[in-house]
């Protein structure tokens, strides 16, 4: 059975067949392995000695940076790579690629998640300031250099609603991408909702908020289970706060869990239930996202503090840019906040003015006319 694997319309180079088989090549290597019970060859060794015949049997790969310098032999070579998701990759993880192949392309979106550093992810674990975040020169900052012209993409195909990306477009975009009206532009279930919530952060946490959330995803499961669900939130802690609520509810509730086990089953699992960060939602999409805006009061006090972590950050409008771009169907914003909470005054970083004015926009559905250019 495994050799019919092998059967194919490519024409793969037999390779060596004589002598040690230590000195086998090609395809008949891999006949050789295929033979074999136990005892094979590791990728590396395979890729380095049967490369060829592994790229006409399977002309496209698909691999992560480590993989491809864990398993690719040096001479191993495509005739094209593409780097997606460019903007999160760093150019010292893009080169193993780019070095094995004659042509590249690079695709990314500069307004959305910069590369950030390995001493970030010992940050957001720590209870250190959660301000501080060091990002890094990503692929696609050097390839908008390096190669012109730059081809940009303008069609928007995700939002089923107009006012799912309208905000993106303004603050973002320059109002220069192509959407697509709805037939539908005022039905309830689709579009933006902002839900305010008496809550209060509180070492990095907002209870009555996340309660709040997990008591709407229960009631999306249950009343609306045709449409998939992602929850996100600003930083670790309360997405672990969300998970725990969570977790209790998908115990005792078997509508809950008959929820989950659809989405996991259903299209693959691509749209299964996620609760995340900021920091790890860029590339998901889902028909609802709901987000907890995390911050808010002080306990027993009305002051918020002026401190909202990654969006405090230089490339915070770039990570709220990826945030509020993931929905097909509906936004859902919980928020302990009223927009005047937020002080954008004196703020150096872009990305605080642009959390005040998603606020209002939820509310009120008008986009601020201040846009971010660069």
């Amino acid at each position: 059975a495994a050799r019919d694997i092998i059967v194919n319309s490519a024409n793969p180079p037999r390779g060596n067949s004589v002598g040690l088989k230590s000195s086998y090549t090609d395809m008949s290597l891999i006949y050789n392995e295929i033979s074999k019970k136990s005892n094979r060859k590791g990728v590396r060794e395979l890729t380095r000695r049967a490369g060829s015949a592994l790229i006409e049997l399977k002309p496209c790969w698909m691999m992560s940076p480590l993989a491809v310098a864990q398993y690719l032999h040096e001479n191993v070579e495509f005739d094209l790579v593409v780097i997606d998701e460019a903007s999160q990759m760093t150019p010292e993880n893009a080169i193993g690629a780019l070095s094995r192949a004659k042509q590249a392309i690079i695709v990314g979106d500069t307004k959305q998640l910069p590369p950030t550093t390995f001493f970030q992810k010992m940050l957001d674990e720590s209870d250190t300031d959660e301000d501080l975040r060091e990002d890094s020169e990503s692929i696609l900052d050097l390839a908008n250099i390096a190669f012109m012209p730059v081809r940009q993409l303008r069609w928007h195909y995700r939002s089923r609603h107009s006012a799912l990306i309208e905000f993106s477009n303004q603050m973002m975009y320059k109002g220069e991408l192509t959407i697509f009206p709805n037939a539908f532009e005022t039905h309830p279930d689709l579009g933006v909702k902002l839900v305010e919530v008496d809550g209060f952060y509180n070492a990095r946490r907002n209870e009555i908020e996340a309660r709040e959330v997990v008591k709407a995803a229960v009631h999306h499961m249950e009343n609306n289970a045709k449409y998939s669900l992602g929850i996100c939130t600003m930083n670790t802690d309360q997405k672990d706060l969300i998970l725990e609520e969570f977790e209790r509810e998908n115990d005792r509730n078997p509508k809950v869990r008959a929820y989950i086990n659809k989405w996991e089953q259903e299209n693959d699992s691509l749209e299964c239930f996620f609760i995340k960060n900021l920091e790890t939602i860029q590339g998901d999409e889902r028909d609802y996202i709901f987000i907890s805006t995390l911050y808010g009061p002080e306990p027993n006090s009305k002051k918020v503090l002026q401190r909202f972590g990654p969006v405090n950050s230089a490339q915070g409008h770039r990570r709220l840019n990826v945030l509020l771009s993931r929905a097909k169907r509906k936004m859902v914003t919980f928020t302990s906040m009223v927009p005047s909470d937020i002080i954008v005054e004196g703020a150096k970083n872009f990305g605080v003015r642009m959390f005040r004015d998603w606020l209002e926009y939820s509310k009120t559905g008008k986009v601020s006319k201040f846009q971010k250019t660069d």
